[in-house]
C-alpha cells in the first residue's frame, strides 16, 4: 500500500514539474508545436505592467473576434481576408502601447516571423 500511495505522489510531483515546466517556455502556450504569436512579436522586449496589462486586453478582445469569426464559418477566403484585416489592426494597437525602441524590436519580431512563414510554406502556394 505504501509503495503505491508513494508511487503516486511520484507520478503526482512529475506532472506538476512538467506542467510548470511548460507553462515557463512561451513558444509552447499555444495549440500543438505551433508557438504563441504574442510571446514571438514580444520576443526581447520588456512590458511594464501597464504595458502588459493593455497587450492582455488586446489579444483577449480580438482572439474572441477571431473564435467569433471561425465560428460562423462561411467562405474560406472571405475568412482569411477579416482574420488577417484583425490580425493587421491588432498589431496596429499593440505597437501602439510600446515606445519607440521596444517598436524597432517588435518590427524585427514581426519580419523574423513573416519570413518564417513563407519559409515554411510549399512552392507555389500562397
Amino acid at each position: 500500500m505504501k509503495k503505491v500511495r508513494l508511487a503516486m505522489m511520484a507520478a503526482a510531483m512529475f506532472l506538476g514539474v512538467s506542467t510548470v515546466a511548460r507553462a515557463q517556455d512561451p513558444q509552447q502556450q499555444s495549440r500543438g508545436n505551433r508557438p504563441n504569436m504574442a510571446a514571438m512579436l514580444f520576443k526581447d522586449i520588456t512590458l511594464t505592467p501597464v504595458q502588459q496589462a493593455k497587450v492582455d486586453s488586446i489579444t483577449g478582445k480580438y482572439r474572441e473576434q477571431m473564435q467569433a469569426l471561425r465560428a460562423a464559418g462561411g467562405d474560406q477566403q472571405e475568412m482569411r481576408t477579416k482574420n488577417r484585416e484583425l490580425q493587421e489592426k491588432q498589431r496596429d494597437e499593440l505597437k501602439a502601447i510600446l515606445t519607440d525602441d521596444q517598436k524597432k524590436t517588435f518590427d524585427k519580431n514581426f519580419e523574423d516571423m513573416r519570413q518564417a512563414r513563407e519559409n515554411r510554406r510549399p512552392p507555389g502556394s500562397l
